[in-house]
Parts: structure tokens; C-alpha cells; sequence
């Protein structure tokens, strides 16, 4: 019996679970999270653990984004509290290494809000360079050039913001643990290991947002 594997992605409103014991998938588990990641992810991971049946749980990897960092961080958080119980390793991982593209070139998009688009490079299925958030206009002229050379472009929003968005000629893809699981176990031993002992933090695409207060901290209200 292997060590197991267990991984967690919740950057889009389609969440998953995944647990795995070496290149066998013990279980996967889909829902609709929504607005509900930190209720909802209990029971997926009471199924995914289950599956463990006695095995080590000996990592847990998170898809830290491009998305909705209110879903990473709860993940995360999650990831974290279980690795104490088990002794396991925990790791962030790119969330657009689990889309399950084939195309040895690519690009992926997602709605950054702010008017702008986060674009990121992939290539044989793994996330090339760290995305950066784009106008929605140079998106729109990135996308006309990728099409117009053949190269294929993909966006974890759905066909109804694609549209709203006036965003023609995208594929909607969704990450998923299970193709996270296995982009993960195709890495080199060292790449992992360099992961695990790295910080387990959302890949943030731009800066916090942070509004000033209106008077100093040690101001008195009158």
C-alpha cells in the first residue's frame, strides 16, 4: 500500500476533490461551491478521506488560483489543519495546470474584475510564466492574433460571461483535482519537493486592494 496523495481545487465555482494512492484514483468528488466553499468542502473531503482506508495521507496539494481566492483560502486553511492531523506536506499548486489541455501551446484567461483579464501561457498542459492581468482590450487583440495563428484560447469563465463580456471564440474549461492530481505527479521529484517546501499561498495576480482609512488608527471619534 502507497502513501496517499489528496488534492483540493476550489479556485471556481465548480470545486472538486481528489484523492489518489500513487497513479491510482481512489476517489473523486465534484459540487456546485458557489458562494459556500468553506460549508460545502466538509463533506467532499469526509468522502475523499474515506477513500484513504488506512492509507499515510503524505501530501496535500491546493490549486492556488488563477480564481476566486476566497475558495483557495479556505482550502488552504483546510489543507493546513488536515497535514497536522496526518503529518502531511502541504503544497500550492497552479489551478491552470488541472485544466486538462493537450495543445502543446495555449492560452488561458479569466476574468480579473477591474475591467481587467488575467492571461497566462500554457504549454503541453503546465502553466509556462506567472499570468498577468491584462485591459480587456489588449486581451481581446491578444485573443484575434492567437486565433487568427491557429494557437487555441481557453477561460475558466463560462459561455455566459464570455459572451456578456463580448468575448468571441474562447473554449470554457474548468480546473479539477483529478487532472490536477495527475499534472502534479508528472512532475520531477525535485520540482515537488521544492513546491512542498515552499509557502502554501494563492497565486495573486496583482496586489491587494487596500482602501486608506479616513483618520489615523489612534484617532478618537468625537
Amino acid at each position: 500500500m502507497q502513501d496517499a496523495l489528496l488534492v483540493l481545487e476550489t479556485s471556481c465555482a465548480q470545486a472538486s476533490a481528489a484523492a489518489w494512492d500513487g497513479k491510482e484514483l481512489l476517489c473523486r468528488v465534484e459540487w456546485r461551491a458557489e458562494r459556500n466553499h468553506s460549508s460545502a468542502i466538509f463533506e467532499a473531503l469526509r468522502q475523499a478521506l474515506d477513500s484513504l482506508e488506512g492509507r499515510r495521507l503524505k501530501e496535500i496539494v491546493v490549486g492556488s488560483g488563477p480564481g476566486a481566492y476566497g475558495g483557495i483560502r479556505v482550502a488552504l486553511a483546510v489543507a493546513d489543519g488536515i497535514s497536522l492531523v496526518h503529518g502531511s506536506g502541504v503544497a500550492a499548486f497552479p489551478s491552470w495546470n488541472g485544466l486538462g489541455i493537450d495543445d502543446g501551446k495555449a492560452f488561458v484567461m479569466s476574468d480579473a474584475r477591474r475591467g481587467g483579464w488575467t492571461w497566462g501561457r500554457l504549454e503541453h498542459g503546465f502553466l509556462a510564466e506567472a499570468p498577468v492581468v491584462l485591459p480587456a482590450e489588449q486581451v481581446r487583440a491578444r485573443v484575434a492574433e492567437c486565433l487568427e495563428n491557429g494557437v487555441p484560447v481557453y477561460s475558466t469563465e463560462t459561455q455566459e460571461t464570455l459572451t456578456a463580456r463580448e468575448m468571441a471564440g474562447i473554449v470554457p474549461v474548468f480546473p479539477g483535482a483529478e487532472a490536477l492530481g495527475a499534472a502534479w505527479q508528472a512532475l520531477a521529484a525535485d520540482r515537488r519537493k521544492e513546491l512542498l517546501e515552499g509557502p502554501a499561498e494563492p497565486l495573486y495576480v496583482r496586489a491587494p486592494h487596500i482602501t486608506c482609512a479616513k483618520r489615523p488608527a489612534w484617532a478618537v471619534k468625537a
